[in-house]
């Protein structure tokens, strides 16, 4: 039987939620028991979490007599492993870029342990893989790379859409964590607003206790308010019609394991520019405009790129990235975790 921990899908679910959501259905072949999510991402909730999971996990899943137990992200117990466990790492980002913060700790401390006396470990992307290995000193073997997919359906082209903001932008996606490089891409933003003052930046994704208000204050000593806007969580169901209105996804991140709104732009038309180096280059796979994240000039040359290349070429780019995502569904990321979860029963 198989115990699927879903407890760090949150109540508002980003990239761990949507991955977790994803591939339920094929967990749920199994016999299984779901234990669900639904908490807030606030440091006293993963404190919660973590007791939980040291203190009451192992004992519910000795009383259900279950034989795995599979968590979306990397959370679990410590210790004598009598039930095994299995879990995806979707980055190590807390690890290479560190902060003050329970995450941090969290990472530091627990999680290379813990993936060391897991059963398995699964995770996104070649790059994270390599990451784990340096972190934790498992064994190839105990890694499964299973890429994400995203909804085809729900992320599509379409030549009529509805109009969520009236002027031009440029799009970002994300919880306004400090390895996103907002900052900079502020800064490159700023070093084209007056020469083409139409345009906008659009900064869509979960507030940041610290680093939102710094960068609001960065917007307002700039003088840009009205041309940066930030718009919290937005509706899953409004996803694609921000990705097909932008004149390109901007993803500057200094760090990912995967990147997943790379999949969703290029699968709505959207032109993409996003980093050099980790996850995000792999993901891209050439279709993408890349950048050197810590370079204000190159964020800066590649937003002036777009807006000065003829519409044919934009529209080449589109169509590329258009046919490049199609390899990705989230049909292959669940066949190959059936599979192993086969294997793993």
């Amino acid at each position: 039987m198989l115990l699927l921990n879903y407890k760090p899908v949150l109540s508002q679910p980003t990239g761990i939620g949507v991955y977790a959501n994803a591939v339920l259905p094929a967990l749920q072949q199994f016999e299984h028991v779901l234990i669900a999510g639904g908490a807030s991402g606030s440091s006293q909730e993963r404190l919660k979490r973590l007791a939980w999971s040291q203190l009451q996990l192992p004992t519910l899943a000795r009383k259900l007599r279950a034989d795995l137990i599979f968590s979306p992200a990397p959370e679990g117990y410590l210790g004598e492993q009598d039930v095994p466990q299995v879990v995806m790492v979707h980055d190590l980002r807390p690890l290479s870029h560190p902060g003050r913060s329970m995450q941090s700790l969290y990472f530091k401390f627990w999680v290379p342990p813990l993936l060391s006396q897991c059963r398995h470990i699964l995770t996104n992307s070649n790059f994270t893989a390599s990451e784990i290995l340096r972190a934790a000193g498992v064994s190839e073997e105990k890694i499964s790379v299973t890429p994400l997919g995203y909804d085809a359906d729900h992320f599509c082209q379409a030549n009529e859409y509805r109009r969520l903001h009236h002027r031009p932008y440029f799009l970002n996606i994300g919880q306004a964590y400090p390895h996103k490089n907002l900052k900079r891409l502020i800064q490159a933003f700023n070093a084209i607003a007056s020469r083409y003052p139409e345009v906008d930046l659009l900064l869509l994704g979960k507030s940041h206790p610290v680093e939102s208000k710094r960068l609001e204050q960065l917007i307002s000593h700039l003088g840009l308010s009205e041309r940066v806007v930030f718009k919290c969580y937005v509706p899953y169901a409004d996803l694609p019609h921000w990705y097909r209105g932008a004149l390109a996804l901007v993803y500057p991140s200094l760090w990912e394991g995967f990147g997943l709104p790379i999949l969703e732009a290029m699968a709505c038309g959207c032109p993409v520019i996003t980093s050099l180096g980790s996850g995000t280059e792999e993901v891209a796979g050439g279709k993408a405009i890349l950048v050197d994240p810590t370079r204000i000039d190159e964020i800066q040359q590649a937003l002036i790129e777009v807006l000065t290349t003829a519409s044919m070429n934009l529209s080449a780019m589109s169509k590329a990235g258009l046919q490049y995502v199609s390899q990705y569904s989230w049909q292959n990321t669940n066949h190959m975790t059936g599979s192993l979860m086969t294997k793993l029963l």
